[in-house]
């Protein structure tokens, strides 16, 4: 059965994961990002205020990748890096306004996707999915 669900996780992260969808949900959102940004931006929205390295390591990805695209956001306008109060080497992001306009045009395109995919789903089976994936992830982080 642990095999089973491993699978399934494995599904699911692949489907989240794949470039051909964040570009298509990037032209649904009409917000001008590239894939790569984009995942980095949307790491910033669901852990900021946040470090590069915190959100390098939730990425899976080398933290001077995380920092170049970073950059691009901050050029772009969409975030605000300022060194951490803790510690003054550590650089911390979080959205501007522009940044949380666009993450609200993302929040939208993504909220009639999932709406879409789980139309044929109970108010009831959408809660009991939620319940089971908190703790799941809940159970997952206590081998951190």
């Amino acid at each position: 059965m642990e095999n089973d669900i491993f699978k399934a996780l494995i599904d699911l992260v692949s489907i989240i994961n794949r470039p051909d969808r964040d570009k298509k949900m990037i032209a649904n959102a009409g917000v001008n990002l590239e894939a790569a940004t984009f995942r980095v931006f949307v790491g910033i929205v669901h852990l900021q205020p946040t470090s590069v390295g915190d959100l390098a390591a939730m990425m899976g990805k080398n933290y001077s990748s995380v920092s170049r695209q970073i950059d691009k956001l901050e050029n772009a306008g969409l975030v605000h890096t300022y060194p951490s109060s803790a510690d003054s080497r550590i650089r911390v992001s979080e959205l501007t306004k522009s940044g949380e306009e666009i993450n609200a045009m993302i929040s939208l395109t993504r909220e009639r996707i999932l709406h879409a995919a789980l139309d044929d789903w109970t108010l009831e089976e959408k809660n009991s999915l939620l319940n089971n994936l908190r703790r799941l992830f809940e159970s997952l982080q206590r081998f951190d």
